[in-house]
């Protein structure tokens, strides 16, 4: 039986590593999804949603209501995309939070996650200090951190960066021996949508999509008050791209219980180079197993 938001939390706060990891992959889709929507489609969105992981692994004793941490993932998310925006030192926690805890209080709470410190300490030297600076310190913003390790806040933000990728990806592993039914859901939707992918690109009746989407399924779009309603009318939208020879090339499928966010590249046809934006990011709402909803983003390489 699946553990809900709550169970997890109150686990990870007993001491349970794998809690938190299985809580963050859980909503890794809800997150990437308000990122999209802030930030547009682009290498900042996985790094945003990375940074958030990892600033809400540090602060999660201060989530006041352990039903609202859907709300709370989301929203540290929104704020490291408004904070990235503005260039803003430090991120703010969400309304659910209390006071944000200081470096003390995250050391003594990390303090029995031996693999947080294990995944840390195994970080080349120059992405552990960094690292250490940014989520463990007071000396947080990216300025504080290039002065005292006497680099520029370039170097600073490709460290963070790689180091994030890592980390973020020892949690999913994480998540995945304690959380099985997830690992199967998200093999699930990418074997689905590299099968509508694949449908598409070889200029394919799109079935699989077809069947996947329920009759009042509704198409929307980021920029456009539009709304496309019913099955038939988006896979006729979809059939025309198609036919005038666009392809897509997939680069990633992030599953949540409710939500799938996808994320590909268009090629367009070469008598019409700007039919389509390079980047797609799409997030589809999921009602039981079928599509009640998508919403599209379209961006810049």
């Amino acid at each position: 039986m699946e553990l809900s938001d709550r169970e997890l939390v109150l686990l990870e706060r007993a001491g349970d590593s794998k809690a938190f990891s299985v809580l963050l992959v859980r909503h890794r889709a809800a997150m990437h999804a308000v990122a999209v929507a802030r930030l547009g489609p682009g290498a900042d969105v996985e790094d945003v949603v990375q940074d958030a992981s990892l600033v809400a692994l540090t602060s999660l004793r201060r989530l006041r209501d352990p039903d609202l941490a859907r709300s709370w993932l989301t929203g540290i998310t929104r704020n490291v995309c408004r904070d990235r925006m503005r260039g803003a030192r430090t991120v703010e926690l969400p309304d659910t939070a209390d006071e944000a805890p200081g470096p003390e209080e995250r050391l003594d709470r990390l303090a029995n996650h031996d693999w947080v410190w294990g995944a840390v300490n195994a970080l080349s030297e120059p992405l552990h200090h960094a690292v250490l600076l940014r989520y463990f310190s007071s000396a947080r913003s990216y300025e504080s951190i290039a002065q005292a390790l006497g680099v520029p806040v370039g170097t600073v933000r490709s460290r963070l960066s790689h180091a994030r990728r890592i980390l973020a990806a020892q949690l999913r592993d994480l998540a995945g021996s304690a959380s099985p039914d997830h690992g199967a859901l998200e093999r699930d939707r990418t074997a689905l949508f590299a099968g509508i992918a694949e449908q598409y690109n070889r200029g394919a009746e799109p079935a699989l999509l077809r069947t996947a989407l329920l009759p009042d399924a509704r198409l929307t779009a980021a920029g456009t008050s539009e709304v496309i309603l019913g099955r038939d009318l988006i896979v006729r939208g979809i059939g025309e791209d198609v036919a005038v020879g666009v392809r897509l090339r997939l680069l990633n499928v992030i599953a949540g219980r409710d939500l799938t966010v996808v994320e590909g590249a268009f090629t367009n046809p070469p008598d019409d180079p700007a039919h389509c934006p390079p980047l797609t990011t799409q997030v589809f709402f999921h009602r039981g197993p079928e599509i009640a909803a998508l919403h599209l983003h379209y961006g810049r390489e």
